[in-house]
């Protein structure tokens, strides 16, 4: 029984660390990272332009898929996903793991520090 409970504390403990690597991103570097990796889809700008992808201005707390009259894809719609940091995060890291179907052309940054640097910039942009 204690074994149990070492090793449930030892993964809550993982989880927990996990999550707040999410949350730790810095916007100063996740802004020009945003400029490099995602700046020839899409616009993080009050009023800014729709372009491959959709304006991410405002994003946070929305559902996924559900902002203007961009098209999302029926996958992307369907997600059930609500953009915070963690969720950003993830998605940015692999997009086609969080949602499998979508159409976005972007196969992700592979590393979860500059992924949490996005996040945190877009977390500013509303």
């Amino acid at each position: 029984m204690a074994r149990i409970l070492i090793l449930a504390g030892v993964t809550l403990g993982t989880l927990l660390a996990s999550s707040a690597a999410f949350a730790a991103g810095d916007p100063a570097r996740g802004a020009t990272a945003f400029r490099t990796e995602c700046g020839s889809c899409h616009t993080a700008t009050q009023g800014g332009p729709a372009r491959t992808g959709p304006n991410l201005f405002g994003v946070f707390g929305s559902p996924a898929g559900s902002r203007g009259t961009f098209r999302y894809s029926p996958a992307m719609q369907r997600s059930g996903l609500t953009w915070d940091e963690a969720t950003l995060t993830r998605y940015l890291v692999a997009p086609r793991r969080v949602v499998p179907g979508g159409t976005m052309s972007y196969a992700g940054t592979g590393d979860a520090a500059e992924a949490a640097n996005i996040a945190a910039y877009l977390a500013t942009q509303r």
